[in-house]
């Protein structure tokens, strides 16, 4: 048990510390796929492909990306896995319609991705691209995040039923059944899913209340949901207020791997990434580049075993301040009355 535990403190020094970020950028006029520190150092550019590349996310292990590019089509996008590198693709999906938006299950076995024909449909498959299963279908689907443990989906959506059309951030079980509305009903509304905290009980969600311009949402709120632990109802509605000039930008917003921050794309003059922090309610710029910048999701590494008895440790819990060092610019955010 020394030995192990020697062994473990010397991994420990020697292993990066930093999680990893992956996001796509306009750089040169295209989108495409980069990676880059937690705190926005080394920034590497994984794609070179004149169809766009967007909407990149961390397999768990942190040794792939999967994302949707328009490689066939300007309007018929499919999945794409390829290493934490940039090498070794592989397509995944093949299809006429729309296939995008992929969120990988917790044990790296299976991706969850829209797909958009005459409806939406919620599908899963398998990194061979084989064993395609339809979880639900709506009038339109989008942006599926697997839970943490693995059991359920969340994912923005519109159903029509006796009331109507009803669109809103949903949870349903792995299977698509057990579905229910997780976000407030909000009229003539968009709505755009971040992602579930680390430990399962909150949801991260965007509405937004005018039309998009440029890609920017003019008039937005952004809500973390508290879930019931077994019934299907949220027991807090947390609203999340940014600094003024801080635009949301529709094309994404997501925890942080330390699960106290979020991460948004933004527009302070121009679009860049940011990381809002939930404590001090600071944000702190991670890119600075004229172009845009979107869609930033963060890998979280995580420790086999810990010095304190052989149990799952978060770098995000050992170094929860570790990327406050560098940050482009720090904006703190006066407390809401």
């Amino acid at each position: 048990m020394r030995i192990l535990f020697l062994v473990t403190c010397l991994w420990l020094v020697t292993i990066p510390l930093h999680a990893k970020i992956v996001f796509y950028a306009k750089r040169d006029g295209n989108s495409e796929i980069y990676t880059m520190n937690s705190d926005g150092s080394h920034q590497i550019r994984l794609t070179f492909n004149e169809g766009m590349d967007i909407w990149p996310t961390w397999s768990p292990n942190g040794q792939q990306i999967a994302f949707h590019s328009y490689r066939h089509g300007e309007t018929n996008p499919d999945i794409y896995v390829m290493d934490a590198d940039g090498s070794n693709l592989r397509n995944l999906t093949r299809h006429p319609a729309y296939d995008g938006h992929p969120h990988w299950h917790p044990d790296g076995k299976r991706i969850a991705f829209m797909r958009g024909e005459d409806i939406g449909r919620l599908y899963t498959i398998d990194l061979h691209g084989n064993d395609l299963q339809l979880v639900t279908e709506a009038d339109f689907i989008n942006s599926p995040k697997w839970s943490p443990d693995g059991k359920r989906i969340a994912f923005e959506a519109t159903f029509e039923n006796e009331n109507g059309i009803e669109g809103g951030i949903y949870v349903a079980n792995a299977n698509g059944t057990n579905r229910w509305l997780v976000s407030k009903p909000v009229n003539r509304s968009f709505f755009r899913m971040g992602g579930w905290s680390l430990d399962g009980e909150k949801i991260l969600y965007t509405v937004i209340t005018k039309p998009l311009a440029d890609g920017v949402a003019h008039q937005y709120s952004m809500f973390i949901a508290t879930l019931h632990r077994s019934k299907h109802e949220v027991i807090d509605f947390e609203p999340v207020t940014l600094p003024p000039g801080a635009l949301l930008v529709a094309q994404g917003t997501g925890w942080g791997a330390d699960g106290k921050s979020i991460l948004i794309g933004g527009a302070i003059g121009v679009f860049n990434i940011y990381r809002f922090r939930l404590d001090d309610r600071q944000l702190i710029q991670l890119t600075d580049n004229p172009a845009k910048d979107f869609a930033a999701h963060e890998w979280n590494p995580r420790l086999s075993i810990s010095p304190q008895g052989l149990v799952p440790t978060r770098w995000g819990e050992i170094k929860s301040n570790s990327y406050n060092h560098r940050g482009i610019g720090v904006y703190p955010i006066p407390s809401i009355p």
